[in-house]
């Protein structure tokens, strides 16, 4: 690529809907390369859209050629937390146009973003990335200068084809879907359960909300367990994308958030709810079964999800600059 055709493309912020279906065609060109299996489709990209978290902004910088060929795209989630204000940056730059110096451009815009909101709230500021631990690619974008790996996390995976265990509570406790009238003690549930975690935010009631409300959403995959005095004590939310299964022609379904309070653990009720979960995915015709785990987790959930089946699938890096 010569330093012309470079000098040549211009940035802006992305106007919305209109340039959606321009960027899920960029991210499909990307991963025909990548072979990543983290491709956002259209309808994804509009969902998110429509529906912004509460608690931060999300920003889109597009790069394009005078014809106006998309051949950079920077994806910034920006949110300012009581002690420093946290970026999560996406870089992403079209095959042909790799190698040529374009992706620094792209993350030093990122790290400009966050730094200028954080002079705004004089506090200090971190930027963080994450990539497949197996993407030389995207880990040569952020292994630059000031950039480290401070985490790392697996995605596993179980065939819902063999045999699920029968889900087995402890005595006088039972489970149930979760009621959407109960979310503040749904809430304290969660936040006790996840307090010793890293990078743990206590959630809000808007945050909740924000959840139960999401177009997606199924009520009939989020359930809690239950103490004989009637408290919250566990929970197990699964998400089923329907859209990506059928794009992709797959039957997947995710274990999205497992988690039991503290002062009930040790008693089988994760293992329980996991099991639980992992048969509701099956009744939904789903055939693999995915989550997300910490490697430094400190409730030992790895050998947890071994034990229920799951093995690791892939292992991902999380990046962080202080700026």
């Amino acid at each position: 690529m010569t330093s012309q055709l470079l000098q040549a493309i211009q940035s802006r912020p992305s106007v919305g809907h209109p340039d959606l279906p321009a960027i899920a065609a960029f991210y499909e060109t990307c991963e025909t390369v990548d072979r990543l299996d983290n491709t956002s489709t259209l309808a994804e990209l509009q969902r998110r859209l429509d529906n912004p978290p509460p608690d931060g902004t999300h920003q889109r910088q597009l790069w394009e050629t005078p014809d106006g060929q998309l051949v950079g795209v920077v994806s910034l989630w920006l949110e300012e937390l009581t002690d420093v204000v946290e970026g999560w940056v996406g870089v992403f730059v079209h095959p042909d146009w790799r190698g040529a110096h374009l992706e620094a451009e792209l993350l030093s815009w990122a790290e400009q973003q966050v730094q200028a909101q954080a002079t705004v709230a004089q506090r200090p500021a971190q930027l963080h990335a994450g990539t497949r631990s197996d993407a030389p690619y995207y880990r040569a974008i952020y292994e630059t200068p000031g950039y480290e790996i401070i985490r790392q996390f697996h995605t596993m995976q179980r065939s819902l084809a063999e045999p699920i265990p029968q889900a087995q509570f402890p005595d006088g406790f039972t489970s149930r879907p979760t009621n959407a009238d109960e979310a503040e003690a749904w809430i304290a549930m969660y936040n006790e359960s996840f307090v010793d975690h890293w990078h743990f935010t206590p959630m809000t009631l808007r945050d909740r909300q924000f959840r139960l409300t999401y177009p997606t959403y199924q009520p009939e995959l989020d359930w809690v367990a239950v103490a004989p005095d009637g408290t919250l004590v566990g929970f197990c939310g699964a998400e089923i994308d329907a859209d990506e299964n059928a794009q992709k022609n797959r039957q997947e379904g995710w274990i999205a958030v497992l988690g039991t309070r503290r002062g009930y653990r040790r008693q089988g009720l994760a293992r329980a709810m996991l099991l639980q979960g992992l048969h509701r995915l099956q009744s939904e015709g789903m055939e693999t079964a995915l989550l997300g785990v910490d490697t430094q987790n400190p409730n030992q959930a790895k050998n947890l999800y071994e034990s229920a089946g799951f093995q690791i699938k892939e292992t991902s890096l999380t990046y962080q600059k202080q700026l």
